[in-house]
């Protein structure tokens, strides 16, 4: 009988994690007691026993923030995931190229999470931060997704909440197919959706702020039922990206081709781009991709 894990050590794991959301802001022991859904005295508790340890410290005002023994952790966990090392180095020079933000995420359990943030980009826009997690529903981490099984894209489609129609699933099978065979996924907001841009705004603010709740369960519902995750794009048209995604495979365990082990992800400009341009961006987003997956000894899928 498998053993179930520790509530205090779980619980310890959700406060180091909603201190990563926000890494600028310290938090009172009230304030994270409430946005981890323990109570305040167990906050406490867990706190002291961090601060302890370095993994979190206590200022002046008695507000906590991240310690200095996290930085260690982070740095032995991308030593330890090689296509997180390989697709940092890479993106970072697309960022700068390309003047641009560029991301690298990683899949963490049944959520993707931004894993490193590299911001060479214009003032205004959207911009993830590390830390930031998204559940793994459709349109969600199609960049993952995209390479599995059947078994793991139906379960993928099954956290879609309301249920899919029988036309969205045949909708998300072809955009997937989409993806595998451009190799990079692209999201988009049409002009004739401009609700799903102010969900997606919704959803990434509500995240920093730390609650969530509804409106992000509401953003969620909106780019799921949506086409936001594109197929195919009308080559006349003009598209307000959100952003494109590559994956960087790591090696197979037998030798053989591996998983996805994180995925280099640019975000869209601000102003529209034609279709031309779009996959222009897109191949050099996928050869960033590439190289990483060269570097760590990854195959091609």
């Amino acid at each position: 009988m498998p053993l179930a894990p520790s509530p205090a050590v779980i619980r310890a794991a959700d406060v180091l994690l909603a201190l990563a959301a926000h890494p600028t802001r310290p938090f009172t022991v009230t304030e994270l007691a409430r946005q981890v859904a323990i109570p305040r005295a167990t906050c406490n508790s867990l706190l002291l026993g961090l601060a302890e340890r370095g993994f979190v410290r206590r200022d002046a005002s008695l507000r906590y923030e991240l310690g200095q023994a996290g930085i260690a952790l982070g740095d032995a966990a991308r030593v330890a995931n090689p296509a997180l090392r390989a697709a940092g180095v890479h993106a970072e020079a697309l960022a700068r190229s390309q003047s641009c933000v560029v991301a690298v995420t990683i899949r963490d359990g049944a959520k993707t999470r931004v894993a490193s943030v590299f911001d060479f980009g214009p003032p205004f826009g959207i911009r993830p931060r590390a830390g930031d997690a998204i559940a793994l529903v459709p349109p969600f981490g199609a960049t993952f997704v995209a390479w599995e099984d059947e078994a793991q894209v139906q379960a993928w489609l099954q956290r879609a909440a309301p249920p899919l129609t029988k036309a969205e699933i045949a909708r998300y099978h072809q955009a997937l197919a989409a993806v595998r065979h451009r190799g990079f996924s692209i999201t988009v907001s049409p002009g004739r959706q401009p609700e799903l841009a102010t969900a997606l705004e919704h959803l990434i603010g509500d995240q920093h702020a730390g609650d969530p709740g509804r409106v992000r369960d509401e953003a969620i519902r909106v780019a799921t039922h949506s086409e936001y995750l594109a197929s195919e794009l009308d080559p006349q048209g003009s598209i307000r990206l959100t952003q494109l995604s590559a994956p960087v495979f790591q090696p197979g365990d037998d030798g053989g081709a591996g998983t996805v082990g994180a995925s280099v992800m640019l975000l869209g400009p601000s102003h529209d781009l034609s279709v031309r341009e779009i996959n222009a961006l897109g191949e050099t987003v996928l050869a960033a991709a590439t190289r990483a997956t060269n570097d760590i000894g990854g195959l091609l899928r």
